[in-house]
């Protein structure tokens, strides 16, 4: 009897193995090296998060620190000298009246249904370049109430003898000297109130001086 002879498979198929295990083996090797970059790119995320806190931490805290020092207030009395932003402010005399007298036959004396509180300052001015002063840089603070220097014509015609602070301008080195009117109530306690002085429009500095000796 004759042998019967075994059959082979087609070259075909056999060729279809061999690309099928080397796509197997090529994918698990693609997957291990993914899985390595994204864990190297995921603790380098970590840390430039970590650096960008600090970072953003620390200038945080330099802006409180600058912002802190921008809105210093330095305070004095009556009689004191005191200096921010290279200008000086001395209160050299507080009045309180309910009258002002101008001084002048033609000229109506000023009164008010409060009182008028009379605050003589001298302002030195330590720049190097002129400096420009104004009644509105003054503020007066009593009893938890804020008050502006008074606008009335009233007032300022009867101070009309007296030196003011109206857009003056000090040239550096010199100093000037001028009365600022504040019409309060008449139960404000002024040897308790407190002058808020600054040497600019915007008052991002300023001195305090109580108005008690």
């Amino acid at each position: 009897m004759a042998k019967e002879k075994k059959s082979k498979k087609p070259f075909y198929k056999r060729i279809w193995v061999w690309v099928l295990a080397v796509i197997i083996i090529g994918a698990v090797a693609t997957g291990g090296d993914e899985e390595d970059t994204a864990s190297d790119n995921g603790g380098n995320d970590a840390e430039a998060t970590e650096a960008n806190a600090e970072a953003s931490s620390t200038d945080e805290g330099g802006e409180e620190e600058s912002s802190e020092e921008n809105t210093e207030t330095k305070t004095a009395k009556i009689g004191e000298p005191s200096t921010v932003d290279d200008v000086t402010f001395t209160v050299t005399d507080v009045r309180e009246t309910s009258e002002i007298d101008s001084g002048n036959e033609f000229i109506e004396n000023a009164t008010t249904s409060g009182k008028f509180v009379l605050v003589n300052v001298t302002v030195k001015n330590e720049k190097k370049d002129a400096l420009t002063i104004d009644s509105s840089y003054f503020k007066l603070n009593a009893g938890g109430s804020e008050y502006d220097p008074t606008t009335s014509g009233e007032v300022t015609m009867a101070l009309s003898s007296e030196d003011d602070f109206f857009l003056t301008q000090v040239n550096p080195g010199l100093e000037k000297s001028g009365t600022i009117a504040f019409e309060v109530g008449k139960d404000v306690e002024v040897s308790e109130a407190i002058l808020k002085a600054s040497p600019g429009f915007w008052g991002t500095v300023s001195t305090e001086i109580q108005l008690s000796e």
